[in-house]
């Protein structure tokens, strides 16, 4: 995506935040990531947005549709809705909640809102990152290890690894994607629930998502990783595909 598409898009969800009074709305995941990592804007490839209150996420999400013409649909399972733009995809959070970050939430003292379950529901620690829809682009690093995770070049969950691999096993290959694309390490503690849930990934996730997990993951030097995790045959299917 081109970095003016990105920063249109921002201004026009500010913009809709600020004409219709929402104070409660940020930028979450992979926007913040880059910009606390630096990265170029070219980096980013989709947009997310969470709420203290998911109806004003919803209202965000049709202002944004009337406005650019784009067109919407609502996750049946999350309540999400998407706005696709044609260029990229924005998503608005929904209304279901992440039960499974509750008892982690309240181990660890944590104020119990839709923000905060969508935020530490998040893969890793480095797409947990918020940014008030204010203009004023001020990062919020809720899980307190979002930023210190960035500067030490590590790919770590929020959740338990072993929790969270089990749940979602393409957070396998999503590891080894972020690691590779920013020359990270991955934690001790998620590689072993990794190589641990590795041998069922075939069972989990469909061969249509494993096909476009190979198709990304062929882009960077991932061969010998996916061979220490059981994977190798993810790298002949990318080679089938081209």
């Amino acid at each position: 995506m081109k970095p003016e598409e990105i920063s249109k898009v921002v201004k026009l969800i500010e913009q809709a935040a600020k004409l219709n009074g929402i104070k409660d709305a940020f930028f979450i995941g992979g926007y913040p990531r880059t910009l606390a990592m630096g990265a170029p804007l070219t980096d980013v490839h989709d947009i997310d947005v969470g709420t203290s209150h998911p109806s004003h996420a919803a209202l965000l999400a049709g202002l944004l549709t009337e406005k650019t013409g784009g067109t919407s649909k609502i996750r049946h399972r999350s309540g999400a809705v998407t706005v696709n733009l044609g260029f990229t995809e924005v998503d608005f959070q929904g209304p279901a909640a992440h039960e499974s970050t509750l008892p982690y939430l309240h181990a660890n003292d944590v104020e119990v809102t839709p923000l905060s379950m969508n935020i530490f529901d998040r893969d890793f620690t480095i797409n947990s990152l918020a940014i008030p829809i204010n203009g004023k682009m001020e990062i919020l690093d809720l899980t307190e290890k979002g930023v210190r995770d960035i500067q030490n070049g590590r790919i770590a969950t929020i959740l338990p690894a072993e929790q969270v691999v089990e749940k979602d096993h393409i957070l396998i290959t999503r590891a080894v994607r972020f690691a590779h694309k920013y020359g990270f390490s991955i934690d001790g503690k998620l590689w072993e629930a990794m190589k641990k849930h590795a041998p069922e990934l075939k069972e989990k996730v469909s061969p249509e998502r494993l096909m476009i997990e190979a198709e990304v993951l062929s882009k960077y030097n991932v061969r010998k990783t996916l061979e220490e995790l059981g994977l190798g045959y993810l790298n002949d299917m990318a080679g089938e595909k081209s």
